[in-house]
This record gives C-alpha cells, sequence and structure tokens, in this order.
C-alpha cells in the first residue's frame, strides 16, 4: 500500500509541474482564453505550492486539512468552469484538466 502511496504522489507532482508549466507558458503567450488559463495554473499551482512548501520547509506535520489550498485549487477549478461556459469550444478541455487536479487533490487529502 505505501508504494502505491508513493507512486501516486509522484505521478501526481508530475501531472501539477506540467500543467502548472503549460498553462504559465499559454498565459505568458497571450493564450486565449486568458482567463481560462489562470483557473487552470491556479488550480494546479496551489496543490504544487503545499507540496513545495512542505518539501522545502521539512514542517513535521501538516495540517489534516489545508483549507487554502483546497480553496484555491476549487476557485481554479470554478474561473476554467465558467470561462468554458462562456467561451465555448474556445476554451478547450481545461475544466476537465482542472478537475482532474482537483479529484487529485481530494484523493491526497483522503489517503
Amino acid at each position: 500500500m505505501n508504494l502505491l502511496k508513493s507512486v501516486f504522489i509522484s505521478v501526481y507532482i508530475l501531472w501539477l509541474i506540467l500543467i502548472s508549466a503549460f498553462a504559465f507558458a499559454r498565459i505568458s503567450g497571450g493564450g486565449e482564453p486568458l482567463l481560462s488559463w489562470f483557473g487552470l495554473w491556479l488550480a494546479a499551482f496551489s496543490p504544487l505550492l503545499f507540496f513545495i512548501k512542505a518539501f522545502l520547509f521539512k514542517y513535521p506535520r501538516t495540517p489534516r486539512h489545508p483549507v487554502e489550498f483546497s480553496i484555491l485549487c476549487g476557485l481554479g477549478l470554478a474561473i476554467t468552469m465558467v470561462m468554458s461556459y462562456r467561451f465555448g469550444d474556445a476554451a478547450g478541455n481545461l475544466h476537465i484538466w482542472a478537475g482532474i487536479t482537483l479529484l487529485g487533490w481530494l484523493a491526497y487529502l483522503r489517503w
């Protein structure tokens, strides 16, 4: 079970890094709709920031449920969903990527 959890966390962190970098590159390049890309970046970067903080500062314990990171991740998903509703096909499937990110975050918290 510990091996499965280690693999999940490693794959999830890699997912967060790739999605954050991709969304940031699209924001920097002026990708349209800009707010939709920002929502994806927010949904992916907030859990990534949690892991960066945990790995860099070596806290012995993390809070049982870090609410601020969950709120930011959920807000990112909400932004991408609103932009997908507003712009339709122009926004693409960013809300699905943000939803996968939020589901992974909730799975990590539950595990």
